[in-house]
């Protein structure tokens, strides 16, 4: 990687941390500072991917030993050495190093350990062996690493699109992307949407030229199946919404015109094909409905995401579905529900929690301040993404269901309920406004937050002054928080200080507010087109 990529990859490696990571831990702790929980191994790879370096003398020591033991045949020490820890960042190193025939192997058997039980650190074990394997143009270690990236890509877990985007680089990548019906085929082309993905959450553009990424979109265009798949959909909306970026997205090359090049080579092979996607997208929806009757469960979860993608409008079809035995994915669901236009949406979803849970038990109990260890509702009810999906179906009952769970005992439900307030006009403001303002004074600090971005979507000026002074804090962090915080929670009326952000002189800021701003703008043509 060349000198300008790496010094790109430093600026942003927070944003795109403090992104995914924030994400992940927002409710598994108490605690408001996420990086509070971050273990030894990720705040090393933070301190890397801002620049750091590893310990010279700790190399060189790792590189002479496995180098005589190697030699001696005494593999399995190799093996035994390569434990968790931060020190496996430099064996792994070492071993890259050393490239010999053994060593890739050696390297290789990483692939096929579970190093930890903690996601987030054994994602980034992964991303380090696979770093390695790339520099030595290990090409038969790419089924392996594809085996590994459908783990990545099911797991909620940050990092994720740094693994995509050192897979995809490996020259053999896009023989495998070609072949959607595949099991290696299905795994690429998932790895390839989530290093698309992320160069609008800061993984710095390197794929697109190292990896070939216009080459490979086209072919698989090229070579795509007659009837829509969810993956392709999936990786078609991604390509066109990185195209949207790309103008700011070149300026990591304004140094180095050869890579600038390269860069506009790759998408303009994107943008000759993007009126075509365009026309793909718009008809994909009903047959990906179709399909969804008959796949197989696995099949149906990427129909699903594809579906909610696309925003598509599914109704009836979906509704059936949910009562059916043998289907297991209510909460995805429920979440494409949400874009539904049908009215009968919107009832049954209500009468599907009245028929579930005790509700008027619930709002009787006092309020907690921290969310249950187990959750308080059964074991697959999509209650809170029932409560998420109804913002979609505005209507007097509608907006009493979603009241009346403010009142639950749980927080998390109560955060649910209020994050779907505010964002149609209330039937009965006075009475809305009545219930964010006591919301305002929950005992959970996320509940609280909820209540206000409700209250500033209505336009009350006090809570669109709270969530102004966030962006206007010495806090860097805050200033992260704040700006996500207006996309996330749609608060539309601040959009002109994320506009100032964009041309901030702080870059990982000025790229979130982009970001944000791009989004918002998708939204708005989003409702524009329904």
């Amino acid at each position: 990687m060349n000198n300008v990529l790496i010094v790109l990859w430093a600026a942003v490696a927070l944003l795109a941390l403090a992104y995914t990571v924030s994400r992940y831990l927002r409710y598994r702790s108490a605690s408001t500072d996420p990086w509070d929980q971050l273990s030894p191994v990720a705040r090393q790879h933070l301190d890397l991917y801002q620049g750091g370096q590893l310990n010279e003398e700790a190399l060189e020591h790792a590189k002479r030993r496995y180098r005589r033991w190697l030699e001696e045949g005494e593999v399995e020490r190799i093996h035994a050495s390569l434990r968790p820890g931060t020190q496996f960042v430099v064996r792994v190193r070492a071993l890259a190093e050393i490239g010999t025939e053994e060593a890739s192997r050696i390297l290789e058997d990483q692939l096929r350990r579970r190093l930890t039980r903690d996601q987030v650190d054994q994602t980034l074990y992964w991303i380090d062996v696979a770093h390695s394997l790339r520099n030595l143009n290990r090409e038969e270690s790419l089924p392996l690493l594809l085996e590994c990236g459908d783990q990545v890509c099911n797991s909620p877990a940050p990092f994720s699109h740094f693994y995509a985007a050192e897979t995809i680089c490996f020259l053999g990548f896009g023989s495998y992307a070609a072949e959607p019906y595949t099991t290696t085929g299905r795994a690429a082309l998932r790895l390839l949407h989530r290093a698309v993905e992320g160069l609008r959450q800061g993984v710095p553009p390197f794929p697109v030229v190292e990896g070939r990424m216009g080459q490979i979109v086209e072919s698989i265009w090229d070579q795509r199946p007659s009837e829509p798949h969810p993956l392709l959909v999936r990786l078609f909306i991604e390509v066109r919404r990185f195209l949207r970026r790309t103008p700011w997205l070149v300026e990591a090359f304004t140094e180095e015109p050869f890579e600038q090049e390269a860069f506009d080579l790759q998408c303009s092979q994107m943008q000759a094909i993007e009126p075509a996607m365009e026309d793909y997208l718009h008809e994909a929806g009903p047959g990906l409905v179709r399909r969804l009757k008959r796949a197989e469960p696995v099949e149906q979860r990427d129909i699903l995401l594809a579906l909610e993608d696309l925003k598509a409008d599914t109704g009836a079809e979906l509704l059936a579905m949910l009562v059916t035995p043998t289907f297991i994915h209510h909460e995805l669901a429920v979440r494409v529900l949400r874009w539904s236009s049908d009215a009968t949406v919107g009832p049954k979803l209500r009468a599907w929690v009245h028929h579930t849970l005790p509700l008027d038990r619930r709002r009787m109990k006092r309020l907690r301040a921290n969310p249950p260890r187990r959750s308080s509702v059964p074991k697959g009810f999509p209650y809170h993404a029932i409560l998420m999906a109804l913002r979609g179906h505005p209507s007097p009952e509608c907006e009493q269901f979603l009241l009346s769970a403010t009142h639950d005992w749980d927080p998390t439900v109560r955060a649910a309920a209020l994050s779907s307030l505010g964002w149609w006009e209330p039937c009965q403001r006075a009475e809305v406004l009545l219930h964010l303002q006591d919301a305002r004074h929950d005992p959970n600090g996320e509940v609280r937050n909820f209540a206000r971005a409700a209250l500033a979507r209505l336009g009350e000026r006090q809570a669109l002054l709270w969530f102004h002074q966030a962006l206007c804090s010495d806090n860097p962090q805050r200033v992260r928080d704040g700006i996500l915080r207006i996309q996330q929670e749609g608060l539309t009326l601040l959009w002109p200080v994320l506009d100032k952000f964009a041309e901030s002189a702080e870059a990982e800021h000025a790229l979130l507010a982009r970001e944000m701003l791009e989004q918002m703008q998708e939204d708005f043509e989003h409702r524009r087109r329904g």
